[in-house]
């Protein structure tokens, strides 16, 4: 969000294992415009873990009802220019006009969302068509923008377009640069003062996807004591789209519009309905133990929560595998390196622990069994069984993505695949944003066999 300099600068509770130990720049008027007993071990999670639970289970039908509107804010200020260079002679663009192109026609198309608007954001927001806008993508930027403030532009969202049912789309180069130097460890404070500058809001959630594109412009870095603007470029640059609104509506807007598998995700503050699993008893299972689930011989195998166990030991350890359906989540959550990294199990008085988790196959999917329901699959082994019914929790830690540290610089004089302050940026929206300590918590029971 930069332009010459000669111009003014722009810009998680953890479950209780004592609670386990029981049984059973512009101003805010500028824009107008399951089995039982399973279910029941969610009661010793502490921090309201049940009604987060039960909350986040009730929202799931809203995703069947359209959105109420969609606010698409594109950046054109100086810095965003390499990104839409003027059209060539050879009619070559860039990936980002591509991908922006794609994403505004399918905003535009999609019956998702009941209203859509776009807007031209210099130094204020400017209301424009869609076929104005996917213009200016195309062809590139004609007149561009003095620099913007992020935290300006952040502030006015929140004052005139934080509303239920509706998301903000905000596409730029995220490059936020202080008016001196000296308040650059001030960067976290200022968006997150911007975000709640409106007033606290319990429900704030955004959802942050990474793009790299070719760049063919004027690289402006934001510390213009450490660097100078050159052409550019021979590497790739990246550019965001933060998605803002109500935890409801961005994690529908995410569903239906941001699935691509290549961008990089980062999710603050979004709440998702307990994925579907079940204790699968025929699926690389190994020693004594048989569900426990009330009527379970009558009933499809596909939601199973209560593994009774005959015996455990060293010599005879059990291993059972609980199969996970997770498509309904970010790909964030469903990569197989996040999950093998942030994926545990609590419980008490036994020794269980996580000992693999893998991805569906072809072979899975073609099953005639219920593991051709689920997408993942966790195993867990245990060799000490529990003198009574206990609780078992296999949860989903939420962390921030690997990729938010690399992408990250101080210094970005030198034109990079990385953003100044970046990680100082989404520590400011995590703070602005309900504490999300885990994705999801799913209850099971362990208990001896009768």
């Amino acid at each position: 969000m930069r332009y010459p300099t000669s111009l003014p600068p722009r810009l998680l509770p953890a479950l209780g294992l004592a609670l386990l130990l029981l049984p059973g720049c512009y101003s805010r008027s500028d824009i107008k415009q399951e089995q039982d007993t399973a279910i029941e071990m969610t009661d010793v999670l502490p921090g309201g873990s049940k009604q987060k639970a039960e909350a986040a289970v009730a929202a799931a039908p809203a995703a069947n009802q359209p959105l109420q509107r969609v606010n698409v804010l594109l950046e054109v200020s100086g810095s965003m220019e390499g990104f839409m260079p003027k059209t060539t002679a050879d009619g070559g663009n860039t990936r980002f006009q591509q991908q922006v192109a794609q994403f505004l026609s399918e905003v535009n198309r999609t019956p998702a969302v009941q209203q859509k608007s776009f807007f031209l954001l210099k130094d204020k927001p400017y209301p424009e068509s869609y076929a104005a806008l996917s213009g200016t993508v195309r062809a590139g930027i004609r007149q561009p923008a003095k620099s913007t403030e992020l935290p300006a532009v952040l502030d006015t969202l929140m004052t005139r377009y934080y509303q239920p049912g509706t998301v903000n789309v905000l596409i730029s180069d995220f490059i936020y640069s202080p008016k001196n130097a000296g308040a650059i460890p001030y960067i976290k404070t200022d968006i997150t003062d911007a975000l709640q500058r409106n007033g606290a809001q319990p429900d704030l959630a955004v959802s942050v996807y990474g793009f790299t594109s070719d760049f063919r412009g004027t690289y402006y870095p934001a510390l213009v004591a450490t660097g100078k603007k050159t052409n550019c470029c021979d590497t790739d640059i990246p550019y965001y789209y933060w998605i803002i609104g109500p935890s409801d509506a961005v994690r529908q807007f995410d569903a239906a519009l941001l699935t691509d598998a290549t961008s990089r995700q980062a999710h603050f503050g979004v709440v998702y309905p307990r994925p579907a699993y079940s204790v699968l008893d025929k699926f690389e299972n190994k020693g004594s133990w048989y569900y426990g689930d009330a009527g379970a011989s009558k009933r499809a195998a596909d939601s199973y929560r209560v593994v009774a166990v005959s015996e455990a030991s060293a010599q005879q350890p059990v291993e059972f595998v609980v199969g996970l359906d997770l498509q309904n989540l970010p790909g964030q959550y469903r990569e197989l390196a996040y999950l093998q990294q942030n994926l545990q199990v609590q419980t008490v008085d036994t020794d269980a622990k996580l000992v693999g988790v893998t991805a569906a196959t072809a072979q899975t999917k073609g099953s005639s069994g219920p593991q051709s329901r689920f997408t993942h699959f966790a195993k867990i082994r245990l060799t000490k069984m529990p003198p009574a019914s206990r609780p078992l929790v296999l949860k989903l830690q939420n962390q921030r993505p690997a990729w938010a540290a690399q992408w990250t610089t101080k210094n970005d004089a030198i034109p990079a695949a990385k953003t100044f302050a970046l990680s100082s940026l989404l520590d400011g929206l995590q703070a602005s944003v309900a504490e999300q300590p885990t994705v999801f918590e799913l209850p099971i029971t362990l208990q001896p066999a009768r």
